[in-house]
């Protein structure tokens, strides 16, 4: 299991946390976790459910700093490098720069909004998904994808016309 989720999580946590060796030290508190309530587990879906034992450690990092996470250009790159690398190169230059353009703007959004943008889109999770790992109904998450796309093309189009 963690030579499988190993990456993704990490990757997930470190979108969060801007920081390294943070995301290094919840990726690994994710997995104790995991096995320390494996007891818990009730066949769900592993992908998920370790996704939700990855946010609920980053939600006690987070309340505990109370961190104000800055955009950090590094883990723009690379999330851009892991990006989906179908199609023709102009196609993947231009899905990376949409991609970078996105992330700068989840920034600007409510943690919740970029959680579940970010696990909706960069991790192709389901609206049930998404719901598991954040403890909410999948129309909770339905609404808040909505509101924060919502929201996303408004500030584009402030952006724009500036």
């Amino acid at each position: 299991m963690y030579r499988l989720y190993m990456k993704e999580i990490y990757l997930y946590l470190y979108r969060l946390t801007r920081n390294e060796k943070q995301a290094e030290e919840l990726t690994q508190d994710t997995f104790t976790r995991a096995y320390l309530y494996l007891d818990d587990y009730q066949g769900e879906k592993v992908r998920p459910w370790l996704f939700k034992v990855a946010y609920h450690a980053f939600v006690d990092w987070h309340r505990k700093h109370r961190a104000q996470i800055p955009m950090d250009p590094v883990v723009l790159q690379e999330m851009v490098e892991h990006a989906d690398d179908r199609g023709s190169p102009e196609k993947q230059l231009l899905e990376k720069e949409e991609w970078q353009t996105f992330l700068k703007l989840l920034d600007l959004l409510s943690e919740k909004q970029k959680q579940v943008l970010l696990l909706r889109y960069k991790h192709h999770f389901t609206y049930a998904e998404i719901g598991e790992v954040l403890d909410v109904t999948a129309a909770d998450v339905k609404i808040t994808v909505y509101r924060g796309r919502q929201k996303l093309q408004v500030i584009w189009k402030e952006r724009m016309n500036k």
